[in-house]
């Protein structure tokens, strides 16, 4: 199952700057500091729009920043760095954070400073990994059969059909934000479909890829998802994708398309102070 990770706006500044008594050696820097510094890692490459308006918060290795979600409407806090650094970033963010954020992205492997420095706050949420890859994936021979869709003609088909097969698929046929559908019909019935849209910082992003239950167990969901990440390799020199991190048998696809996991996230939303 392919998450949204993705198209992302940059929203004004939503951290209060941290007052000297919170930690002298947290540094606020200009948003266009996250791609100078970080601009080799992946996820900030391929999926934050550049530059990076907004003020970010840095303590060691760690940085923080914000970002609207496009598909969640969630005005949320993203976080990453060694857990020593992120431990001391997360204190002096937190006691700060302005009311207006009610989400938060932070590694997985530093959840546990979540519930430490938020406790009750956090509501629901998921783990989910964000994955990227430059190769080319082999040709499946299903994708013979695969044909383009249309976003607006084809509309209420493929949301028939997540309906069925994903319903919490983030592919928004219909409204202009997936640029490239694939799909599959039989005995005039929508089976399979998926589509590419771009990332807050311009790259292709596999989403809302769905196999209707009874065509499972054939590699169409293969077949897709290669000729998906072939047209954007081809095109753009990258394929990225979100997945959830429990999805084994997705993980394995995509491993075999040569995907790498960039980030593990763990992603909340923020009930009110």
């Amino acid at each position: 199952m392919v998450t949204d990770a993705r198209r992302v706006r940059v929203s004004r500044p939503l951290m209060a700057e941290v007052t000297p008594a919170a930690d002298h050696s947290v540094r606020t820097l200009e948003g266009l500091e996250l791609h100078r510094a970080w601009g080799d890692d992946p996820f900030v490459r391929w999926d934050i729009a550049q530059p990076h308006t907004s003020p970010i918060r840095v303590y060691g290795d760690a940085v923080a920043f914000e970002r609207t979600s496009h598909s969640r409407h969630l005005r949320s806090l993203t976080m990453f760095g060694p857990p020593a650094d992120v431990a001391v970033l997360l204190r002096a963010v937190a006691t700060h954070l302005q009311p207006e954020v009610n989400g938060i992205s932070i590694e997985r492997v530093n959840l546990p400073l979540l519930h430490e420095h938020f406790g009750e706050r956090l509501s629901v949420g998921g783990n989910w990994d964000w994955m990227w890859t430059t190769m080319t994936p082999p040709v499946i021979p299903a994708e013979q059969l695969l044909h383009e869709l249309d976003d607006t003609r084809d509309a209420d088909e493929i949301r028939a059909l997540n309906a069925i097969g994903n319903p919490t698929a983030e592919s928004e046929p219909g409204t202009g934000t997936s640029e490239y559908w694939l799909g599959l019909r039989e005995s005039g019935r929508l089976i399979v479909a998926g589509a590419l849209h771009r990332t807050g910082g311009g790259a292709p992003h596999l989403t809302g890829l769905v196999v209707h239950p009874d065509a499972r167990g054939r590699r169409l969901g293969l077949a897709l998802t290669a000729a998906l990440t072939r047209r954007a390799v081809e095109r753009d020199g990258v394929a990225t994708l979100g997945m959830y991190a429990d999805n084994d048998r997705a993980r394995s696809v995509y491993a075999g398309l040569g995907y790498q996991v960039a980030r593990a996230w763990a992603s909340r939303r923020l009930r009110p102070a």
